[in-house]
């Protein structure tokens, strides 16, 4: 019995993930996080794509332990790639706008840093990032890893609590 529960999960993880990059997404049952609009061809609700939580985590997880200008020391951050998650929704763009929940913005050139693993992080050291902590979702990149990142107009770019993405 617990065998075939375990299979149907796996099974439903597959599917969901194999649905990402079909032409449409589930929809969100949980509290939406990101929102991401403009250029795409997958979406879920009124031409953008939304996403809880929960289907973050089914895409592909990441991770790098990374230090910041704002954080003391190297910490590890997990969750989505940015660039998994431009193809998830099908983004046919050389850049995109990011949002957070208070208004500020960022444009993005996605050329510079395609060969890099910027991450759309959920989790600081294991725990999930609430609002307070710069989450839920923050722009990171892997500054300790790839030194050349570590610059003022890279700082700018690492935007927490990021809710929309706006595909140009």
């Amino acid at each position: 019995m617990w065998m075939s529960v375990r299979l149907t999960a796996a099974i439903l993880s597959m599917l969901f993930s194999a649905t990402c990059f079909a032409g449409s997404l589930p929809a969100p049952t949980g509290d939406v996080i990101l929102i991401i609009s403009g250029n795409i061809s997958h979406s879920n609700i009124a031409g953008t794509a939304q996403f809880d939580r929960a289907m973050l985590d089914a895409l592909p997880q990441q991770h790098f332990t990374t230090t910041s200008p704002w954080t003391e020391g190297p910490h590890r951050y997990d969750g989505v790639l940015l660039k998994e998650l431009l193809i998830t929704v099908g983004a046919q763009s050389a850049s995109v706008t990011l949002k957070a929940l208070n208004d500020y913005h960022v444009t993005l050139e996605l050329a510079p840093i395609a060969d890099y693993p910027v991450l759309v992080a959920m989790k600081s050291d294991g725990k999930v990032m609430r609002v307070r902590d710069k989450g839920p979702l923050w722009l990171l990149y892997p500054m300790t890893d790839y030194p050349e990142l570590d610059s003022q107009k890279n700082h700018l770019n690492m935007i927490w609590q990021l809710d929309r993405i706006e595909v140009e």
